[in-house]
C-alpha cells in the first residue's frame, strides 16, 4: 500500500463517523468546564468529574440492570463533585487550581477503591447494560447523513444539540447573563441584588453534571464497562478546547470536534499504517501533542473571564 492509498483509506466517511462518536465526551466535558469557568471558577477537576461519572454510570447500570439508572448515578456523582469544588473554591475561598487537581487525584483513588471493594479486584467492572442506539428512519434517504448520524448512541444527539442550548442560555436568558457577569465582575452583579455565590455554586454543579455525563458516555455507551483511568486525559483536553474556543460555547464545540477528529484519525492510522513503518505509539500521542501545541499557541491570545480564579468576598466581611 503506497502513501496515496493510505491517505484515501484514512480520509473517508468512516473517519467522520468515528469523529462524531469520539468527540462526545470532549463536548460534554468542555461545555461543563465552560459553565464553571464563565462564572469565574477555574475547574481543573473536569477530568476527575468525568472519571467518577464513568465509574458511577457503570456501577449504577451493573447493579440496577438499567443504563438510565447508571446515567442518573453519574449525574448525581458529578453534582457532588461540583458541590465539593464549589465549597472549597467559593465558600472557603481556597485556591481553585489546587482544589480541581485534588478532586482529580481523589477520583483516581476512589474509583480504584470502589472496584476493589465491590468486585474484589482492580482493573475493570463486569460488562454492563448500555444506552440504546437511536434509529432515525428519515435519514435513510440521505446516504452521507445516514452513515454519519444514524444508528448512533442517544448521547451523541444530545451532545450535538447542547452547544446551541448553552449558547442560547448564555446570551438570551437572564441566568446566562448573570453567569457571564459573575465571571467578569461579581461585585457589579451583587449591586443589582443577585448573589454571585449562588450563581457560582449552580454553575459549577451544573458543569460537574455535564462533565460526568461525558464520562458516562465512555462507560455505558461507547463501551459497556468501566476501566480504571478510562478517561485517559480527555478532561484536560476538554480544558484546552475551552481555551481554543476562547470561552465561547460554539467555538468550544468546534474545538472539541477538532480534538475529536485528531483522536479519530490516530485510531484510524493505527489500523491503516503498519507498525513496522510508523510505531503506533506516535499516533497515540497525537491528541496530547496537539493539546500542548494549542496551549502554547493560544493561551497568550485567549481572553478568559476577568475574574476567573479570583474568590468573591461579600462587602462588609
Amino acid at each position: 500500500m503506497n502513501w496515496i492509498e493510505v491517505i484515501q483509506s484514512v480520509f473517508d466517511i468512516t473517519l467522520l463517523s468515528t469523529t462524531s462518536r469520539v468527540s462526545v465526551p470532549l463536548i460534554f466535558a468542555s461545555l461543563g468546564g465552560l459553565l464553571s469557568e464563565r462564572s469565574g471558577v477555574l475547574n481543573l477537576g473536569v477530568e476527575g468529574m468525568m472519571l467518577v461519572g464513568a465509574c458511577l454510570a457503570a456501577l449504577g447500570s451493573h447493579f440496577s440492570g438499567s443504563p438510565w439508572i447508571g446515567l442518573l448515578a453519574a449525574l448525581a456523582a458529578g453534582a457532588v463533585m461540583g458541590l465539593i469544588h464549589s465549597y472549597i473554591s467559593v465558600t472557603w475561598q481556597g485556591d481553585q487550581g489546587i482544589s480541581g487537581l485534588a478532586l482529580f487525584i481523589l477520583s483516581v483513588g476512589v474509583t480504584g477503591f470502589l472496584l476493589q471493594v465491590l468486585f474484589h479486584h482492580g482493573g475493570d467492572t463486569p460488562r454492563v447494560a448500555t444506552l440504546p442506539v437511536v434509529q432515525l428512519d428519515f435519514l435513510k434517504a440521505i446516504p452521507v447523513l445516514d452513515r454519519l448520524f444514524n444508528r448512533q448512541p442517544a448521547l451523541v444527539y444530545v451532545s450535538f444539540l447542547l452547544p446551541f442550548v448553552v449558547h442560547f442560555f448564555f446570551y438570551h436568558t437572564h441566568w446566562g447573563s448573570w453567569v457571564r457577569a459573575t465571571g467578569d465582575n461579581p461585585r457589579a452583579l451583587a449591586v443589582v441584588g443577585v448573589s454571585p455565590i449562588v450563581v457560582r455554586y449552580l454553575s459549577v454543579v451544573s458543569g460537574g453534571m455535564l462533565a460526568a455525563m461525558g464520562g458516562a458516555y465512555l462507560s455505558i455507551s461507547q463501551m459497556s464497562l468501566f476501566t480504571e483511568q478510562m478517561t485517559a486525559g480527555r478532561g484536560f483536553i476538554a480544558l484546552s478546547a475551552i481555551i481554543f474556543g476562547n470561552w465561547k460555547p460554539i467555538w468550544t464545540f468546534v474545538a472539541a470536534l477538532f480534538f475529536g477528529f485528531m483522536d479519530a484519525m490516530q485510531l484510524t492510522l493505527q489500523i491503516t499504517v503498519p507498525d513496522r513503518i510508523i510505531p503506533r505509539q506516535i499516533f497515540m500521542a497525537l491528541p496530547y501533542l496537539l493539546t500542548v501545541a494549542v496551549l502554547a499557541g493560544f493561551v497568550a491570545k485567549a481572553v478568559p473571564p476577568a475574574s476567573i480564579g479570583q474568590p468573591y468576598e461579600k462587602e462588609g466581611r
